[in-house]
């Protein structure tokens, strides 16, 4: 279940409307930890989590007349986290692409082991491999609802979360190799 499930009664929008500060740190602190989760695992990294984070309040609190109460706030908020985080992610991509064409290789300034660490593999994975794969996995979105959010067919959310899971396997493979080579 998605923590994302929660909602907010007619009265809290009301005043996150009027601009009421108790009512927004309200809003906020039922949704941050959720909010920044899902940013930090599509992002995998602190500083951009961090500024999805702040974004997507200010954007939901800017624009909650357009939640129409059908479903449940969090899950209206989600959205709006997600599609912050897709553009992040386009925003790194240009950044990376400029990084590449000036020969920086910053995997070879910093090595860590970590072995079978979670976070590890998933920031090796492609962000859109890893987007797909954690919204699919963890916030249960259909694969229909994550073709929406990218603009793509039913299928492209399907190849990336087969790519994204095959890629991992394979790097546990290649981890469980390793570590019996060692022995």
């Amino acid at each position: 279940m998605s923590y994302f499930n929660q909602n907010i009664d007619e009265i809290t929008k009301k005043l996150v409307l009027k601009g009421q500060q108790q009512a927004c740190r309200q809003v906020y602190d039922a949704f941050s930890t959720p909010v920044y989760n899902l940013a930090y695992r599509m992002l995998q990294d602190i500083d951009d989590a961090q500024d999805v984070m702040q974004n997507s309040f200010i954007t939901a609190f800017q624009k909650i007349t357009q939640w129409s109460g059908h479903s449940a706030f969090g899950f209206w908020l989600r959205q709006i986290v997600v599609n912050q985080c897709l553009d992040q992610i386009k925003k790194n991509h240009q950044q990376l692409t400029i990084e590449s064409q000036q020969h920086v290789d910053l995997s070879q300034k910093i090595q860590y082991d970590y072995q079978h660490d979670l976070n590890f593999m998933l920031a090796k994975l492609p962000p859109l491999s890893r987007s797909v794969l954690w919204l699919y996995e963890v916030e249960g979105m259909t694969h229909l609802e994550i073709a929406d959010l990218y603009q793509m067919s039913t299928s492209f959310s399907k190849s990336q979360l087969a790519r994204s899971k095959q890629l991992l396997a394979k790097w546990l493979q290649n981890q469980e190799k390793n570590h019996e080579q060692s022995l």
